[in-house]
């Protein structure tokens, strides 16, 4: 069922925001607090809950931060990492992926939606238009599924009528929801990519609940690109069970039974990786959880990953089924990982930030 919250908390300072207006009109008879920012923000500390609870409320606010800034995984060397840039629309996520980083993350555990989108996409532009010379990606799903509260916060039709004006720039929305209804008669003019979070049929059922089945995903994909959007896809997390060899290859030959290499912008591989503080929260929010309790080692940022050997075999066979599959047409990359495990697995190594840029956006000419 789609996302309704019990309680609506309300700045005071954007309770006139044309936003603010459609969201309250598509949720009559949810409670609304009205006080300034300020008190709102003490209030919600104060009274923090647990985030099952926490996701019950919605807080409409103003984002006074960057407009457009690096992805929050970025890494320096001797990650080889990409120049993704991400636009801040949402903080938390309605769906519940029992691995999802944000649980561990982010500092509260209400929705947050801001709601001041021309504020923010005014700077976006005047950023992008400050570099001419340079093709940028551009996110909205780092700290929320970019189209799970769609039908409440339309923000997305927006964004995409603004990038198909921006002559440098593609816009990425990742999602695991099939919502994609109102994007479908946008004119994106290219500018726009609808990226899907993919993993086989028993590890979404398990683990990645309230989010859209397999099929449909993948059939949200065939009509987004019959109306000419290019799509993307996202293993990440590839997450190591007893099948996963027999899982992974069905979702890859799934993938290029409906779609062309050419329909496709670009697919990311990424294996399971936790902050140490999530298998505690994950085990004790979804009884039975047992993605953790295998053997993982520190790695980059803090986090715990799989042993190298095991990464570098679930990236080096993905990877070779995709390259199989759309006859290497299709651009492939490794989010967080050094340049060795690429080696064997890609069928590029670019050496910087930049030149991963430039790989990816080739099935995007602007």
């Amino acid at each position: 069922m789609p996302y309704r919250p019990q309680l609506i908390v309300l700045d005071q300072e954007v309770e006139d925001f044309a936003f603010t207006r459609v969201i309250l009109d598509r949720l009559p008879g949810v409670a609304v607090k009205v006080d300034s920012a300020q008190a709102n923000l003490k209030k919600l500390q104060q009274e923090r809950a647990g985030l099952s609870e926490g996701k019950k409320t919605l807080h409409l606010k103003r984002y006074l931060g960057a407009p457009m800034k690096l992805c929050p995984g970025y890494t320096e060397a001797p990650i080889l990492c990409c120049d993704y840039q991400v636009i801040d629309l949402v903080e938390n996520c309605p769906l519940e992926c029992s691995y999802c980083i944000l649980q561990a993350f982010l500092n509260k555990s209400v929705i947050s939606l801001h709601v001041n989108i021309e504020e923010i996409m005014a700077g976006v532009t005047q950023a992008l238009a400050a570099q001419p010379q340079r093709q940028f990606r551009v996110g909205t799903g780092e700290h929320s599924d970019s189209l799970a509260l769609e039908h409440l916060f339309p923000a997305s039709p927006y964004l995409i009528e603004a990038f198909a004006k921006i002559p440098n720039a593609v816009l990425e929305l990742k999602t695991k929801t099939t919502m994609i209804e109102g994007l479908l008669p946008l004119a994106h003019q290219g500018h726009t990519v609808v990226a899907f979070s993919l993993n086989p049929a028993e590890i979404i059922r398990r683990e990645e609940l309230k989010t859209a089945k397999l099929p449909e995903r993948l059939e949200a994909a065939r009509k987004l690109a019959d109306v000419g959007y290019k799509v993307a896809f996202h293993f990440d997390p590839l997450i190591h069970y007893p099948e996963w060899e027999k899982g992974y290859e069905e979702v890859i030959q799934q993938i290029f039974q409906l779609l062309a290499p050419r329909e496709i912008a670009w697919i990311s591989l990424g294996t399971l990786r936790y902050l140490p503080s999530l298998k505690g929260i994950a085990e004790e929010r979804f009884p039975g959880c047992n993605l953790f309790s295998g053997e993982f080692v520190p790695g980059e940022g803090g986090k715990r990953q799989y042993f190298k050997p095991l990464r570098k075999k679930m990236l080096h066979q993905v990877g070779a089924w995709l390259q199989r599959e759309s006859q290497g047409k299709t651009p492939l990359y490794i989010c967080m990982e050094k340049a060795s495990l690429w080696e064997k697995s890609m069928p590029l190594v670019p050496k910087k930030a930049e030149e991963v840029e430039r790989y990816l956006t080739r099935n995007c000419p602007l």
